[in-house]
């Protein structure tokens, strides 16, 4: 009550309205991404477009969830990547001539990069929270220059007169609508026209560029999915100590999310994955209302987003805490394919060859289990049928390339799914569904599992499982 008291009367106050006062309220953490790296990017955009050439990129826009409920607000990649700023109705420009502004204090300046931000709004701040404001963008994320969004169609105007022969706008999907839509309409009104007619300046999409620059993580990038991967690994302990017969799905759902929060995450990286039995051969199955069984297998996909990215682990674990014969030999051979897969990864190697070596470790156990006929060939597919991994970072399907290199960071994700009633196949193995996931980090000498704190090995497994978590205690 007294902490609730506290921020009221901070709202009320003078200070509240005081721009050096108020900024200390408006990033609590310190374990973010430095202004520094995203200078540093955003001068590696305005070398590669050249002195000739403007670029204008956007926030995402809000999105209704339904009546007045918005859903959380998450920024856009590239935005992001840019920036790191968080906030929603905002634009950048970068342009390597430097276009002539006016400032907030309305001298006219030359300027190379301007972030145009939301106004400090007292009254929208008390509701939905404080805002940088164009101090904030200076000072806390070393910008340049950073203006009101009310000034972009100034500063959009400003960047075409500079005399450049590029523009390099990020496209204005159909999504974009409300405030955001309208604060990019000069923008949208000017591709329109040069899409009618024929105009001195060349369109151009920077997305590419900014993929093409992501590829490869820094080392800050690198530690904030190390720690969204540990987040994960530990939830993943805490799923398997607290897991019980009887209880259903979105209980392990919920002990996830929980952990994932309570150790700083602001977001799961994709919606929770714990398919029971039927539902473990489900690839992507979230609707999570099964009640577990006692001879279940329980396939966990669910990883925690930290500072904006994701990891992404999986595992699989029986509801009662031993494996049954059956479901023990589909796991080994599936995590016998994924340690045959990591060891494949190195600086120069094809993401080819590490699938290759999950494929054929596959291929020879399903066969000598009888389940395919043929050891060569793709039937081996039926029960594997989706790719070994793919890229991670500020989204959990990131960008990447075919050839290896350090600095990148892969899931490698082999699974074995045999649903019931399947043709040829011994009951015995029905409904087991097994995946085993890992974010791989691609070093200069070979690799290293980022997510290796969560138990893979049956064994391990089962001893984790003899112990209690924090899924056991009851909510009454």
């Amino acid at each position: 009550m007294r902490l609730a008291l506290f921020v009221i009367l901070s709202l009320m106050s003078p200070a509240f309205a005081q721009e050096n006062d108020r900024l200390k309220y408006i990033q609590y953490d310190a374990d973010v991404i430095t202004p520094s790296e995203y200078r540093m990017r955003r001068d590696s955009v305005m070398k590669m477009i050249g002195p000739e050439a403007a670029a204008v990129f956007y926030s995402a826009p809000e999105r209704m969830r339904n009546g007045d409920v918005d859903y959380r607000y998450r920024q856009a990649d590239n935005f992001y990547y840019l920036t790191g700023f968080t906030e929603p109705n905002s634009m950048l420009i970068l342009s390597p001539k430097g276009i002539r502004v006016k400032s907030n204090d309305s001298t006219t300046v030359t300027a190379n990069e301007i972030l145009f931000v939301q106004t400090p709004n007292q009254m929208a701040e008390t509701w939905t929270g404080r805002r940088y404001g164009t101090e904030g963008a200076i000072t806390i994320l070393g910008f340049q220059t950073a203006l009101t969004n009310d000034k972009f169609k100034n500063g959009f105007q400003q960047a075409l007169f500079s005399g450049i022969k590029y523009l390099y706008a990020q496209p204005v999907t159909s999504d974009v609508t409300g405030q955001m839509r309208e604060l990019l309409s000069p923008m949208v009104s000017y591709v329109d026209n040069v899409k009618r007619n024929n105009s001195k300046i060349e369109l151009r999409d920077p997305n590419a560029m900014v993929h093409t620059m992501r590829i490869i993580k820094s080392k800050q990038e690198i530690e904030m999915v190390r720690k969204a991967s540990e987040i994960s690994a530990i939830a993943h302990q805490q799923a398997m100590a607290s897991v019980e017969p009887g209880m259903f799905e979105y209980e392990l759902q919920a002990l996830y999310e929980y952990a994932f929060q309570r150790q700083g995450a602001e977001f799961y990286g994709y919606p929770c994955i714990n398919g029971a039995a039927e539902n473990s051969v489900i690839l992507h199955y979230n609707t999570n209302r099964k009640k577990i069984g006692n001879g279940d297998i329980l396939l966990s996909d669910c990883a925690a987003e930290y500072r904006g990215y994701s990891s992404d682990v999986t595992r699989s674990y029986p509801a009662n805490g031993k494996f049954t014969k059956e479901q023990k030999d589909i796991y080994q051979i599936v995590l016998n394919a994924q340690k045959a897969a990591i060891a494949k990864i190195r600086p120069g190697v094809l993401w080819s060859e590490v699938s290759a070596a999950a494929d054929s470790v596959i291929a020879s156990g399903l066969f000598s289990l009888g389940i395919i006929k043929q050891k060569e060939g793709v039937g081996f597919k039926k029960y594997f049928n989706h790719g070994l991994g793919h890229p991670v970072g500020l989204n959990v399907h990131d960008v990447g390339q075919a050839t290896l290199a350090a600095g990148m960071l892969y899931t490698v994700e082999p699974g074995i799914y045999i649903p019931e009633k399947r043709e040829g196949i011994d009951p015995k193995y029905f409904n087991i569904g097994i995946r085993i996931e890992d974010v791989i980090l691609v070093t200069e000498t070979g690799s290293e599992n980022l997510s290796a704190g969560a138990p893979r090995e049956t064994t391990e497994i089962e001893t984790l499982m003899k112990k209690k978590g924090i899924g056991n205690q009851p909510l009454k």
